[in-house]
């Protein structure tokens, strides 16, 4: 039971952090976007750079079947969606033990 616990308790930690690193690909992004991240060597740039490689093939398979609505990419909110829903079922478990 206790094994349990501390694995849902992990997990939830876990998907907090990807909820993290999604808030910084999408700030990130928007630096780049509007220019303030203009020099491709810093150090903010090779963040964001190495956040795309990891991100942007999951969102890509998630634009297939949600793509754009009225020109929003709505594929990020997607997956917070996803992820909120995973942490509250894993709440609502480790409540239940």
């Amino acid at each position: 039971m206790f094994i349990l616990r501390a694995l849902i308790e992990i997990l939830c930690e876990v998907i907090g952090a990807l909820e993290y690193v999604l808030m910084g690909y999408i700030i990130l992004g928007w630096f780049v976007f509007f220019g303030v991240l203009k020099n491709r060597d810093g150090f903010l740039f090779r963040v964001y750079a190495f956040l795309v490689s990891k991100i942007e093939p999951l969102l890509s398979e998630i634009r297939r079947v949600l793509p754009p609505v009225m020109g929003l990419d709505l594929s990020v909110l997607a997956i917070f969606l996803v992820l909120h829903f995973v942490k509250i079922l894993l709440v609502n478990a480790f409540y239940a033990l």
